[in-house]
C-alpha cells in the first residue's frame, strides 16, 4: 500500500488491500502482476474454497483447512459511496491460528454464495501460517504432476 500510496500521491489512510482468487496454481503464474502481487500459501480456516465454482463453500469433514490458489492482491482507493456488496465475505486474515493480538493483517473479500453472516458466525479466517499445511499443498500439487 505503501508503494502505490507514494507511486499515486494518494493519503494511505484512505487505501485497502483489495484480493482477487484466481484460478491458477502456483506454477502457473509465469509473470509478475503489474500492478500488485500474485500471492501463495493462504490457508483457509472453517471453510473452503470452491476453485471450479470460485466462491466460499462449507468445509469437508475433518478437514480444517484448505489451501487457497493464488490471490491477486493490490492496494486501491475505498469507494466512499459504496454499497455493501452481499456477495462478498469481508475475511480476516491474520499471521497466525493464534487471532489475538497483533496477527490481524487485514480483511480479504471472499465470493461467496450464502449470506456474509454465515462466514461470520462459523469464524471463517484466512491464515498465512499453519504449519505443514501449503507446504503439503505444494508437495500434492508436484506429484499431480
Amino acid at each position: 500500500m505503501q508503494v502505490i500510496a507514494r507511486a499515486k500521491a494518494y493519503e494511505l489512510n484512505k487505501l485497502y488491500i483489495q484480493t482477487e482468487i484466481t484460478k491458477r496454481s502456483i506454477e502457473e503464474i509465469d509473470s509478475n502482476a503489474k500492478e500488485g502481487s500474485y500471492v501463495y500459501g493462504f490457508v483457509l480456516e472453517g471453510a473452503r474454497w470452491d476453485a471450479q465454482g470460485g466462491f466460499l463453500d462449507e468445509s469437508r469433514p475433518k478437514e480444517m483447512f484448505s489451501v487457497l490458489p493464488v490471490v491477486y492482491c493490490k492496494a486501491v482507493p475505498v469507494q466512499i459511496d459504496a454499497k455493501e456488496d452481499k456477495s462478498l465475505y469481508i475475511c480476516p486474515v491474520y499471521k497466525t491460528e493464534d487471532r489475538g493480538g497483533g496477527t490481524y493483517v487485514f480483511p480479504a473479500q471472499l465470493k461467496t454464495r450464502a449470506p456474509p453472516r454465515k462466514w461470520i458466525l462459523a469464524g471463517v479466517a484466512i491464515l498465512l501460517d499453519v504449519e505443514g499445511v501449503s507446504d503439503a499443498a505444494v508437495t500434492k500439487e508436484k506429484k499431480k504432476e
